[in-house]
């Protein structure tokens, strides 16, 4: 079921209808395969709809505690789209509580993931000491398991947990912060890349998002040309560029930036995007508008 999921999720989708009218005692299970396929197929609100079923009492969490882990950080990560910083905060809180109490190498692997997601929504919610500390912790954790196990999924959270550290930082305002990370987050790319299992695809949507947050830090810190510079070296990475992600960052780099013009060409796809995945449209300053009107 997991490869379908990955390799065709329409087709999962159909099998999973099919499976979930036979065992209804498993729903949860099923509700939170249908929250991977909606992932997968870029529906967000869907997902978000399928991981709360999901995590509807206890039963995924006794069922398949790592399903449910997934699941938590999942849902934290789409309410993080949506602005919604305190649910996502509880969510994440609730998985790292049970993660806590799990001893084993999963329990470990999602504790340090889980403190991350814990952290992004802290420092979005202004939070800053509590979020550096357990910054601090889940990147020395997933750093360590990355050097001593060599698994792909290690190196890969390594370099998800790096990147959105310098996110959360640059989301905030704190530029010099933000820079300080960027050089651990290249790292950890540059040790993602090394594994066989890593797309070409994959590697272009890291490095085409660090190329964004390296242009919001410049921009933020008076570096107009720098910033400009990282802003196309992002563009030119076509395919990070056009993905759903990309076009949400670019966005949000070129309102930061007021670049009016630019954002303009993004706004069709921006609105099926916000409708796609529940999320606020960049706004354009009305007098921005109303000249438009005007010269028309």
């Amino acid at each position: 079921m997991e490869e379908e999921l990955q390799t065709s999720p329409e087709r999962a989708l159909v099998l999973v209808d099919s499976l979930a009218a036979i065992h209804e005692e498993d729903s949860v299970r099923f509700a939170y395969y249908r929250a991977l396929a909606y992932n997968k197929l870029g529906d967000k609100k869907k997902q978000e709809v399928w991981c709360m079923r999901a995590l509807e009492g206890d039963v995924l969490q006794n069922q398949n505690v790592e399903y449910f882990y997934h699941a938590c950080d999942m849902l934290s990560v789409a309410l993080t789209y949506k602005d919604d910083y305190q649910g996502s905060l509880a969510v994440s809180q609730r998985g790292f509580e049970v993660a806590k109490e799990d001893l084993t190498d999963t329990g470990r692997y999602w504790l340090a993931v889980l403190l991350h997601t814990v952290g992004y929504s802290e420092m979005r919610l202004g939070r800053i000491g509590e979020a550096e500390r357990n910054f601090s912790q889940a990147y020395i954790a997933l750093k360590q398991l990355a050097g001593s196990s060599h698994q792909y999924k290690n190196v890969f959270m390594l370099a998800r947990v790096s990147y959105n550290i310098v996110d959360a930082y640059t989301g905030t305002g704190q530029y010099d912060k933000a820079k300080a990370w960027i050089d651990s987050a290249e790292d950890a790319l540059d040790m993602l890349a090394e594994e066989p299992e890593c797309t070409r695809q994959q590697e272009e949507e890291f490095r085409g998002g660090l190329a964004i947050q390296r242009a919001m830090v410049m921009m933020g810190l008076g570096q107009e040309t720098e910033a400009d510079r990282a802003y196309h070296e992002a563009l030119g990475m076509k395919y990070y560029a056009n993905t759903d992600v990309g076009l949400i960052e670019r966005a949000v780099f070129l309102e930061k930036a007021q670049r009016w013009e630019e954002l303009k060409e993004l706004m069709p796809r921006m609105d099926s995007l916000s409708k796609a995945w529940g999320i606020p449209m960049p706004v354009i300053p009305d007098e921005v508008l109303q000249q438009d009107e005007k010269q028309e």
